[in-house]
């Protein structure tokens, strides 16, 4: 299983929030909700151009515009997702929500390569699907409490994805 585990300094992200239901209660929208709003709205368009340049702990061939969940406490039942750039010098973070992620080691899982066209959700849950039931029931780690994130990349004409999960040795 093609994965590595990388230990990340304590850094800020900031971007654009929701608050979604584990339970599926309405009212709530989902990740992939806010992901559509925020394109048909501008506001991801918004985010893109206050995001500044990538910082230098992150890879140069990202993009610039991520997803964040779980990253500071919300009432039962729900989590908190965000839209995200990570903080640099140069980003403008006035009116968005800002979240610190604390030093954490994590577990990273990347995509295959694919097209655009696919579904990002049928990607996203076959690699949540392994990392639960393949990669933690045998690892030397357990999942930690913290952020999870999805991390874009790609070129124009292929993307790929990775999450990070937070872990700690057993």
């Amino acid at each position: 299983m093609n994965y590595r585990i990388e230990t990340k300094e304590a850094f800020d992200v900031f971007g654009i929030e929701t608050i979604c239901s584990l339970t599926g209660e309405e009212g709530y929208l989902s990740a992939s909700q806010l992901w559509g709003q925020s394109h048909r709205n501008g506001e991801y368009e918004r985010l893109l151009s206050n995001s500044g340049k990538l910082p230098d702990y992150i890879a140069q061939d990202l993009c610039k515009i991520h997803g964040v969940e779980n990253y500071r406490k919300t009432e039962e039942n729900t989590y908190p997702y965000m839209l995200c750039a990570f903080c640099s010098k140069d980003s403008k973070t006035e009116g968005y929500q800002v979240a610190h992620i604390p030093a954490q080691t994590y577990a990273i899982f990347p995509s295959e390569p694919f097209s655009w066209d696919e579904d990002f959700n049928k990607i996203l849950a076959r690699l949540q699907k392994r990392f639960y039931t393949e990669w933690l029931p045998t690892a030397e780690y357990e999942r930690a409490e913290g952020a999870d994130f999805e991390i874009y990349g790609g070129t124009s004409e292929s993307g790929y994805i990775e999450l990070w999960y937070p872990v700690v040795k057993k």
